[in-house]
C-alpha cells in the first residue's frame, strides 16, 4: 500500500519482497538511493535483517517499520536508524514525512 501511495504522489520507488532482496540491490556501483524504508514486521529473520540494515544505515538514511513488541524486546534504538516507526502506520502521514525528509535533502 505504501509503494502504491508513493508512486501516486510522484516518487520513484523500488520495492522488494524481502529485506535481503532489497539489500542485494545495494551493491557498490549501483544507483544511489536517497532513503531506505524496511518493514521488519514481515521478516522471516528479523534479527539478521536488523543486523544487515545496521550496516547500510551508515551509508543510506534508513527508516525501520516495526511493532512495539519488537522494539522493546530487541532494542532497535541505538543502531543508527534515522527513524523507527511503529505499526499500525498511517500511510498518508508517512508519505508526508518522506516528502519532508527528501525535500530537506534538496535544501542542503
Amino acid at each position: 500500500m505504501l509503494r502504491a501511495q508513493l508512486v501516486e504522489e510522484g516518487f520513484e520507488v523500488e520495492a522488494h519482497e524481502s529485506i535481503s532482496d532489497a539489500l542485494s540491490t545495494l551493491a557498490p556501483g549501483t544507483r544511489v538511493r536517497e532513503l531506505l524504508i524496511a518493514d521488519i514486521t514481515m521478516s522471516d529473520d528479523p534479527s539478521a535483517d536488523v543486523k544487515a540494515l545496521c550496516e547500510w544505515s551508515r551509508k543510506i538514511p534508513t527508516w525501520i517499520i516495526a511493532s512495539w513488541t519488537y522494539i522493546v524486546e530487541k532494542g532497535l534504538r541505538g543502531h543508527g536508524f534515522e527513524v523507527i516507526l511503529l505499526r499500525p502506520i498511517d500511510v498518508g502521514e508517512l508519505v508526508d514525512q518522506i516528502r519532508q525528509r527528501l525535500e530537506k535533502d534538496l535544501e542542503t
